[in-house]
């Protein structure tokens, strides 16, 4: 099962369209940063290595998350404050938003499971989350996550941001890459031979 998006979509746009801007969270944009972080964290609950389909396990940290987005709004929000008043720094204020939703993946572990679509490995080697190894998280996708994240909250409308938001995070995952571990059928006995370790890309 993949990630669960709509959800994300239906709170993070409920609260931007009502509590946020009714007045609960204008000081410093702390409660919308735990807001898209809590969401985006039971969205992921499902998501798994799109081929064959290994599960997200464990060690998704979501105050990475949160303090990065945190980051983010307070330079917004001191940039907006200074002379000349309003200043908008686009995309580059941003930068520590999308730098910290890709680092909460840094520790990330996958279930182990049979994986035929990982080239002949018909089982995992171990059994253990060391069979589906998550090498980078996803660091080049910081640019364009930042871009996404910073056209979203330009958008002119509350009801418009979570879904491109979702866009920039559905980019980034498919980035996520790493090294899958397996055994094949031998020859002759043992049955199962270890395979040589096996590239895979992208979560959804």
């Amino acid at each position: 099962m993949p990630a669960v998006w709509p959800p994300f979509q239906a709170a993070v746009t409920q609260w931007l369209c009502g509590n946020s801007e009714g007045g609960e969270d204008t000081t410093d944009g702390s409660q919308t940063a735990k807001k898209i972080a809590d969401e985006y964290e039971k969205a992921i609950a499902t998501a798994a290595v799109t081929v064959p389909g290994n599960l997200v396990a464990s060690g998704f940290v979501k105050s990475t998350m949160q303090s990065g987005f945190e980051a983010s709004f307070n330079q917004q929000m001191a940039a907006a404050g200074a002379p000349p008043e309003g200043v908008d720094i686009g995309t580059p204020v941003w930068m520590s938003a999308a730098a910290g939703t890709v680092n909460a993946w840094a520790a990330v572990t996958y279930m182990a499971m049979p994986a035929t679509g990982h080239g002949a490995a018909v089982v995992p080697l171990t059994g253990g989350p060391t069979d589906c190894k998550q090498l980078d998280p996803g660091m080049g996708a910081i640019p364009g996550l930042a871009s996404d994240i910073n056209d979203a909250f330009h958008s002119n409308s509350c009801s418009a941001v979570a879904g491109i938001l979702v866009g920039g995070f559905i980019k980034h995952m498919s980035m996520i890459n790493g090294l899958y571990f397996g055994m094949m059928p031998g020859p002759m006995p043992p049955p199962l031979i270890p395979q040589p370790p096996v590239p895979w890309m992208g979560v959804s």
